[in-house]
Protein backbone atom coordinates (compact mmCIF):
# COMPACT_ATOMS: atom_id res chain seq x y z
CA UNK A 1 0.00 0.00 0.00
CA UNK A 2 2.74 2.80 0.92
CA UNK A 3 4.48 1.74 -2.24
CA UNK A 4 0.85 2.21 -4.42
CA UNK A 5 0.76 5.51 -2.49
CA UNK A 6 3.97 6.88 -3.64
CA UNK A 7 3.44 5.37 -7.45
CA UNK A 8 6.53 3.56 -7.09
CA UNK A 9 4.82 0.16 -8.17
CA UNK A 10 5.41 -0.22 -11.85
CA UNK A 11 2.13 -2.74 -12.43
CA UNK A 12 -0.18 -1.32 -9.92
CA UNK A 13 -2.73 -3.63 -11.63
CA UNK A 14 -0.64 -6.64 -10.64
CA UNK A 15 -0.53 -4.78 -7.52
CA UNK A 16 -4.45 -4.59 -6.62
CA UNK A 17 -4.62 -8.77 -7.36
CA UNK A 18 -2.82 -8.64 -3.92
CA UNK A 19 -4.86 -6.21 -2.61
CA UNK A 20 -8.24 -7.67 -3.63
CA UNK A 21 -7.47 -10.61 -2.26
CA UNK A 22 -7.50 -9.18 1.31
CA UNK A 23 -10.91 -10.75 3.39
CA UNK A 24 -10.24 -6.87 5.22
CA UNK A 25 -11.45 -8.88 8.16
CA UNK A 26 -8.97 -6.31 10.73
CA UNK A 27 -7.42 -9.20 12.45
CA UNK A 28 -4.33 -7.21 11.74
CA UNK A 29 -5.43 -4.48 13.45
CA UNK A 30 -6.44 -6.51 16.63
CA UNK A 31 -2.85 -8.04 16.62
CA UNK A 32 -0.66 -5.18 15.87
CA UNK A 33 1.49 -4.06 18.88
CA UNK A 34 1.70 -0.43 17.28
CA UNK A 35 -1.98 0.26 16.87
CA UNK A 36 -1.93 0.77 13.25
CA UNK A 37 -5.37 1.28 11.59
CA UNK A 38 -5.01 -1.07 8.61
CA UNK A 39 -9.08 -1.15 7.74
CA UNK A 40 -8.73 2.95 7.29
CA UNK A 41 -5.59 2.21 5.06
CA UNK A 42 -7.03 -0.31 3.28
CA UNK A 43 -10.25 1.67 2.82
CA UNK A 44 -8.05 4.83 1.20
CA UNK A 45 -6.24 2.23 -0.83
CA UNK A 46 -8.96 0.87 -2.94
CA UNK A 47 -10.49 4.17 -3.29
CA UNK A 48 -7.71 5.04 -5.11
CA UNK A 49 -7.74 1.64 -7.19
CA UNK A 50 -10.78 2.68 -8.04
CA UNK A 51 -10.17 6.29 -9.25
CA UNK A 52 -7.08 5.88 -10.90
CA UNK A 53 -6.35 2.31 -11.72
CA UNK A 54 -8.71 -0.07 -11.95
CA UNK A 55 -12.71 0.86 -11.83
CA UNK A 56 -15.34 -1.33 -10.64
CA UNK A 57 -15.90 -4.24 -12.88
CA UNK A 58 -19.81 -3.89 -14.29
CA UNK A 59 -20.57 -6.96 -12.37
CA UNK A 60 -19.38 -5.61 -8.95
CA UNK A 61 -21.33 -2.53 -9.80
CA UNK A 62 -25.01 -4.67 -10.45
CA UNK A 63 -24.14 -6.86 -7.91
CA UNK A 64 -24.06 -3.75 -5.03
CA UNK A 65 -26.93 -1.88 -6.75
CA UNK A 66 -29.05 -4.78 -6.44
CA UNK A 67 -27.59 -5.87 -2.86
CA UNK A 68 -28.20 -2.37 -1.38
CA UNK A 69 -30.99 -0.79 -2.73
CA UNK A 70 -33.99 -0.82 -1.17
CA UNK A 71 -36.15 -1.21 -3.89
CA UNK A 72 -34.18 -3.63 -5.95
CA UNK A 73 -33.51 -5.62 -3.18
CA UNK A 74 -37.33 -6.15 -2.59
CA UNK A 75 -37.82 -7.43 -6.31
CA UNK A 76 -34.68 -9.22 -5.65
CA UNK A 77 -36.52 -11.14 -2.51
CA UNK A 78 -39.40 -11.97 -4.26
CA UNK A 79 -37.77 -13.44 -7.11
CA UNK A 80 -35.99 -15.67 -4.18
CA UNK A 81 -39.01 -16.58 -2.55
CA UNK A 82 -40.32 -17.71 -5.74
CA UNK A 83 -37.13 -20.08 -6.43
CA UNK A 84 -37.36 -21.62 -2.77
CA UNK A 85 -41.13 -21.68 -2.89
CA UNK A 86 -41.06 -24.19 -6.15
CA UNK A 87 -38.00 -26.02 -4.90
CA UNK A 88 -35.81 -25.20 -7.12
CA UNK A 89 -33.03 -24.05 -5.29
CA UNK A 90 -32.44 -27.70 -4.30
CA UNK A 91 -32.77 -28.59 -7.56
CA UNK A 92 -30.57 -26.66 -9.15
CA UNK A 93 -27.86 -27.90 -5.84
CA UNK A 94 -28.88 -31.17 -6.31
CA UNK A 95 -28.71 -31.50 -10.04
CA UNK A 96 -25.22 -29.43 -9.79
CA UNK A 97 -26.65 -26.98 -12.34
CA UNK A 98 -24.55 -23.86 -12.90
CA UNK A 99 -21.40 -23.07 -11.44
CA UNK A 100 -20.18 -23.74 -7.61
CA UNK A 101 -20.50 -20.03 -6.73
CA UNK A 102 -23.93 -19.93 -7.44
CA UNK A 103 -24.85 -23.19 -5.58
CA UNK A 104 -22.83 -22.11 -2.60
CA UNK A 105 -24.81 -18.64 -2.50
CA UNK A 106 -28.00 -20.59 -2.39
CA UNK A 107 -27.27 -22.76 0.27
CA UNK A 108 -26.43 -19.89 2.30
CA UNK A 109 -29.82 -18.04 2.00
CA UNK A 110 -32.18 -18.04 4.48
CA UNK A 111 -35.54 -19.29 4.18
CA UNK A 112 -37.58 -15.61 2.54
CA UNK A 113 -40.89 -15.25 4.14
CA UNK A 114 -42.75 -11.86 4.60
CA UNK A 115 -42.04 -8.71 4.28
CA UNK A 116 -39.39 -6.28 5.55
CA UNK A 117 -39.30 -5.58 9.10
CA UNK A 118 -38.80 -1.85 8.48
CA UNK A 119 -42.91 -2.27 6.32
CA UNK A 120 -44.21 -4.09 9.49
CA UNK A 121 -43.85 -2.06 12.23
CA UNK A 122 -44.91 0.92 13.49
CA UNK A 123 -42.18 3.73 13.63
CA UNK A 124 -42.49 3.83 17.21
CA UNK A 125 -42.26 0.66 19.42
CA UNK A 126 -43.03 0.97 22.86
CA UNK A 127 -41.80 -0.29 26.01
CA UNK A 128 -43.15 -3.77 27.40
CA UNK A 129 -41.43 -4.58 30.80
CA UNK A 130 -44.08 -6.59 32.58
CA UNK A 131 -43.45 -4.20 35.98
CA UNK A 132 -43.57 -1.43 33.39
CA UNK A 133 -39.95 -0.06 34.09
CA UNK A 134 -38.50 2.49 31.82
CA UNK A 135 -34.72 2.67 30.37
CA UNK A 136 -35.35 4.94 27.92
CA UNK A 137 -35.63 5.03 23.58
CA UNK A 138 -32.88 3.59 21.21
CA UNK A 139 -33.29 3.74 17.41
CA UNK A 140 -32.94 0.39 15.87
CA UNK A 141 -30.58 0.44 12.28
CA UNK A 142 -33.04 -1.44 9.58
CA UNK A 143 -29.84 -1.87 6.68
CA UNK A 144 -30.74 -3.39 3.77
CA UNK A 145 -30.15 -7.41 3.21
CA UNK A 146 -30.90 -7.31 7.42
CA UNK A 147 -34.17 -5.60 6.28
CA UNK A 148 -34.97 -7.82 3.08
CA UNK A 149 -33.36 -11.42 4.39
CA UNK A 150 -33.15 -11.26 8.27
CA UNK A 151 -36.18 -9.67 9.43
CA UNK A 152 -37.09 -12.32 12.08
CA UNK A 153 -33.57 -10.39 13.68
CA UNK A 154 -35.02 -7.36 13.36
CA UNK A 155 -38.15 -8.99 15.19
CA UNK A 156 -36.15 -10.68 17.97
CA UNK A 157 -34.56 -7.38 18.54
CA UNK A 158 -37.22 -5.15 18.72
CA UNK A 159 -39.14 -7.63 21.08
CA UNK A 160 -35.60 -8.10 23.52
CA UNK A 161 -35.26 -4.56 23.50
CA UNK A 162 -38.84 -3.62 24.38
CA UNK A 163 -39.35 -6.01 27.32
CA UNK A 164 -36.12 -4.69 28.75
CA UNK A 165 -37.57 -1.19 29.11
CA UNK A 166 -36.76 0.50 26.18
CA UNK A 167 -38.73 2.07 23.33
CA UNK A 168 -37.74 1.38 19.83
CA UNK A 169 -37.84 3.94 17.50
CA UNK A 170 -37.31 3.39 13.67
CA UNK A 171 -36.49 6.36 11.83
CA UNK A 172 -37.98 6.50 8.00
CA UNK A 173 -35.17 7.95 5.67
CA UNK A 174 -32.91 5.52 7.08
CA UNK A 175 -31.04 3.15 4.52
CA UNK A 176 -28.01 0.64 3.38
CA UNK A 177 -25.19 1.76 5.33
CA UNK A 178 -22.63 1.79 2.30
CA UNK A 179 -20.26 -0.69 4.02
CA UNK A 180 -19.82 -3.16 0.83
CA UNK A 181 -19.42 0.18 -1.36
CA UNK A 182 -16.71 1.71 0.94
CA UNK A 183 -14.55 -1.89 1.20
CA UNK A 184 -15.25 -2.36 -2.22
CA UNK A 185 -13.68 1.08 -3.06
CA UNK A 186 -16.73 2.83 -4.16
CA UNK A 187 -16.84 5.85 -1.85
CA UNK A 188 -19.14 8.34 -3.63
CA UNK A 189 -21.54 5.93 -3.36
CA UNK A 190 -20.56 4.85 0.20
CA UNK A 191 -20.69 8.48 1.32
CA UNK A 192 -23.98 9.28 -0.55
CA UNK A 193 -25.48 6.48 1.83
CA UNK A 194 -24.03 8.02 4.62
CA UNK A 195 -25.28 11.07 4.21
CA UNK A 196 -28.33 9.75 4.20
CA UNK A 197 -28.81 7.96 6.95
CA UNK A 198 -27.02 10.91 8.86
CA UNK A 199 -29.97 12.65 8.05
CA UNK A 200 -32.35 10.22 9.22
CA UNK A 201 -30.64 9.70 12.67
CA UNK A 202 -29.32 13.50 13.59
CA UNK A 203 -30.54 15.38 16.11
CA UNK A 204 -32.39 11.65 17.19
CA UNK A 205 -33.98 11.67 20.28
CA UNK A 206 -32.39 8.50 21.39
CA UNK A 207 -30.35 7.31 23.90
CA UNK A 208 -28.42 5.39 21.22
CA UNK A 209 -28.63 3.77 17.25
CA UNK A 210 -28.44 0.29 18.21
CA UNK A 211 -27.27 -1.94 15.38
CA UNK A 212 -27.44 -5.83 15.12
CA UNK A 213 -25.17 -6.17 11.68
CA UNK A 214 -21.83 -6.27 12.83
CA UNK A 215 -20.32 -4.87 9.21
CA UNK A 216 -23.14 -1.70 9.86
CA UNK A 217 -22.29 -0.97 13.36
CA UNK A 218 -18.72 -0.99 11.60
CA UNK A 219 -19.03 1.39 9.18
CA UNK A 220 -21.42 3.64 11.01
CA UNK A 221 -19.33 3.55 13.62
CA UNK A 222 -15.83 4.81 11.96
CA UNK A 223 -18.13 7.27 9.49
CA UNK A 224 -21.28 8.07 10.12
CA UNK A 225 -20.51 10.98 12.27
CA UNK A 226 -17.42 12.38 10.73
CA UNK A 227 -16.81 15.71 13.49
CA UNK A 228 -17.64 13.35 16.37
CA UNK A 229 -20.44 13.64 18.68
CA UNK A 230 -24.47 12.88 17.31
CA UNK A 231 -26.25 9.69 18.80
CA UNK A 232 -24.18 6.83 19.83
CA UNK A 233 -23.85 3.82 17.38
CA UNK A 234 -23.76 0.59 19.52
CA UNK A 235 -24.22 -3.06 18.78
CA UNK A 236 -27.52 -5.04 20.43
CA UNK A 237 -24.85 -7.08 22.25
CA UNK A 238 -22.66 -4.50 23.61
CA UNK A 239 -25.58 -2.11 24.63
CA UNK A 240 -28.01 -5.17 26.09
CA UNK A 241 -25.35 -7.01 28.41
CA UNK A 242 -25.13 -4.75 31.03
CA UNK A 243 -29.02 -3.30 30.17
CA UNK A 244 -30.47 -6.46 30.68
CA UNK A 245 -32.45 -6.25 33.77
CA UNK A 246 -34.85 -8.62 32.69
CA UNK A 247 -32.84 -11.71 31.74
CA UNK A 248 -34.56 -15.11 30.84
CA UNK A 249 -36.15 -17.09 34.01
CA UNK A 250 -34.83 -20.39 31.76
CA UNK A 251 -32.12 -21.16 29.93
CA UNK A 252 -31.96 -23.25 26.70
CA UNK A 253 -31.03 -27.21 26.83
CA UNK A 254 -29.42 -26.85 23.16
CA UNK A 255 -25.36 -27.40 22.84
CA UNK A 256 -24.35 -24.04 21.41
CA UNK A 257 -21.43 -22.42 20.13
CA UNK A 258 -20.56 -18.47 19.26
CA UNK A 259 -18.26 -17.33 16.34
CA UNK A 260 -17.30 -13.80 16.04
CA UNK A 261 -17.80 -11.90 13.54
CA UNK A 262 -14.82 -10.20 12.56
CA UNK A 263 -16.65 -6.65 12.33
CA UNK A 264 -17.56 -6.78 15.72
CA UNK A 265 -14.55 -9.28 17.35
CA UNK A 266 -11.68 -6.90 15.29
CA UNK A 267 -13.45 -3.72 13.86
CA UNK A 268 -15.31 -2.90 16.91
CA UNK A 269 -13.37 -4.36 19.59
CA UNK A 270 -16.84 -6.11 21.10
CA UNK A 271 -15.69 -9.29 22.31
CA UNK A 272 -17.14 -10.17 25.39
CA UNK A 273 -20.67 -8.96 25.48
CA UNK A 274 -22.11 -11.51 22.75
CA UNK A 275 -20.72 -14.52 25.49
CA UNK A 276 -22.58 -12.99 28.47
CA UNK A 277 -25.80 -12.58 26.36
CA UNK A 278 -25.44 -16.77 25.60
CA UNK A 279 -24.67 -17.57 29.40
CA UNK A 280 -28.02 -16.10 30.01
CA UNK A 281 -29.42 -17.67 27.23
CA UNK A 282 -27.87 -20.94 27.43
CA UNK A 283 -27.07 -23.88 29.79
CA UNK A 284 -24.50 -25.62 27.58
CA UNK A 285 -22.74 -23.05 26.01
CA UNK A 286 -19.42 -24.54 24.52
CA UNK A 287 -16.13 -22.21 23.63
CA UNK A 288 -15.74 -22.60 19.65
CA UNK A 289 -11.64 -22.70 18.77
CA UNK A 290 -10.70 -20.05 16.67
CA UNK A 291 -13.76 -18.37 16.87
CA UNK A 292 -11.94 -14.65 15.93
CA UNK A 293 -10.66 -16.29 12.80
CA UNK A 294 -12.49 -14.87 9.77
CA UNK A 295 -15.40 -17.57 8.23
CA UNK A 296 -14.53 -16.43 4.26
CA UNK A 297 -17.82 -14.57 3.77
CA UNK A 298 -16.03 -10.72 3.77
CA UNK A 299 -19.06 -8.89 2.07
CA UNK A 300 -18.76 -9.67 -1.21
CA UNK A 301 -15.44 -12.09 -1.48
CA UNK A 302 -17.47 -14.92 -1.01
CA UNK A 303 -19.01 -14.00 -4.54
CA UNK A 304 -15.63 -12.51 -6.23
CA UNK A 305 -13.39 -14.81 -4.38
CA UNK A 306 -15.21 -17.85 -4.34
CA UNK A 307 -12.60 -20.76 -4.26
CA UNK A 308 -10.56 -18.69 -1.94
CA UNK A 309 -13.86 -18.17 0.63
CA UNK A 310 -14.33 -21.69 0.98
CA UNK A 311 -10.75 -22.55 1.34
CA UNK A 312 -11.09 -20.32 4.77
CA UNK A 313 -14.39 -21.36 5.34
CA UNK A 314 -13.50 -24.93 5.38
CA UNK A 315 -11.05 -24.51 8.45
CA UNK A 316 -14.23 -23.07 10.15
CA UNK A 317 -16.34 -26.01 9.38
CA UNK A 318 -14.36 -28.79 10.76
CA UNK A 319 -13.86 -26.74 14.04
CA UNK A 320 -17.96 -26.50 14.54
CA UNK A 321 -18.46 -29.59 13.49
CA UNK A 322 -15.96 -30.93 15.68
CA UNK A 323 -18.19 -29.85 18.70
CA UNK A 324 -21.25 -31.52 17.35
CA UNK A 325 -23.19 -28.36 18.58
CA UNK A 326 -27.50 -28.02 17.64
CA UNK A 327 -26.79 -24.25 16.88
CA UNK A 328 -23.47 -21.88 16.03
CA UNK A 329 -24.31 -18.21 16.61
CA UNK A 330 -22.98 -15.35 15.10
CA UNK A 331 -24.01 -11.39 14.47
CA UNK A 332 -23.49 -10.60 10.48
CA UNK A 333 -25.45 -11.33 7.84
CA UNK A 334 -22.60 -12.59 5.61
CA UNK A 335 -21.51 -14.33 8.35
CA UNK A 336 -25.02 -16.15 8.60
CA UNK A 337 -25.05 -17.07 5.04
CA UNK A 338 -21.36 -18.42 4.74
CA UNK A 339 -21.78 -20.60 7.88
CA UNK A 340 -25.28 -21.85 6.77
CA UNK A 341 -23.75 -22.40 3.20
CA UNK A 342 -20.86 -24.15 4.77
CA UNK A 343 -23.46 -26.49 6.74
CA UNK A 344 -25.59 -26.56 3.89
CA UNK A 345 -23.51 -28.12 1.12
CA UNK A 346 -21.95 -30.69 4.14
CA UNK A 347 -25.46 -31.90 4.74
CA UNK A 348 -25.55 -30.90 8.84
CA UNK A 349 -28.28 -30.06 10.66
CA UNK A 350 -26.36 -27.61 12.68
CA UNK A 351 -28.75 -24.11 12.76
CA UNK A 352 -27.37 -20.45 12.21
CA UNK A 353 -28.39 -18.52 14.52
CA UNK A 354 -27.84 -14.72 15.66
CA UNK A 355 -27.31 -14.01 18.72
CA UNK A 356 -30.34 -11.82 19.81
CA UNK A 357 -32.27 -14.98 18.35
CA UNK A 358 -30.92 -17.27 20.90
CA UNK A 359 -31.42 -14.49 23.63
CA UNK A 360 -35.45 -14.28 22.34
CA UNK A 361 -35.62 -17.99 22.02
CA UNK A 362 -34.78 -18.26 25.76
CA UNK A 363 -37.71 -15.53 26.47
CA UNK A 364 -40.14 -17.62 24.91
CA UNK A 365 -39.70 -19.78 27.34
CA UNK A 366 -41.65 -17.47 29.35
CA UNK A 367 -45.20 -17.56 29.37
CA UNK A 368 -45.58 -14.01 30.08
CA UNK A 369 -43.08 -13.15 26.93
CA UNK A 370 -44.78 -15.03 24.51
CA UNK A 371 -48.38 -13.55 25.74
CA UNK A 372 -47.20 -10.01 25.47
CA UNK A 373 -45.91 -10.62 21.91
CA UNK A 374 -48.59 -12.99 20.69
CA UNK A 375 -45.43 -16.17 19.76
CA UNK A 376 -45.44 -19.90 19.67
CA UNK A 377 -42.78 -21.29 22.26
CA UNK A 378 -39.89 -21.92 19.86
CA UNK A 379 -38.57 -20.78 16.54
CA UNK A 380 -38.71 -23.86 13.88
Amino acid sequence: MKSIDRESWDDPAGAFKHIDLCLGCMACQTACPSGVQYGHLLEQTRRYQRTSVQALSPFQRLTLKWLTNRRRLGWLTALMKGIQMTGLDRLVRWLRLGPASLRFQLAGLPKLAGPPFSQTGERRQPAAHPQGKQQGTVALFTGCVMDHWYSDVHRATSRVLRWNGFDVVLPEDQTCCGALHTHAGWAEEGNRLLNQNRGAFEGLDAQAIVVNAAGCGAQLGAHLWPAGGGVPIVDVSQWLFPRLILPPRQKLPDKITYDAPCHLHHAQGVQDAPYRLLEAACERLVPLPEAEVCCGSAGLYSIEHNQMSRQVLARKMVQIESLAPQAVVTGNPGCQMQLQAGLGEAGSTIRVRHTIQVLDDAYRLDNAYRRTFNLPERVS
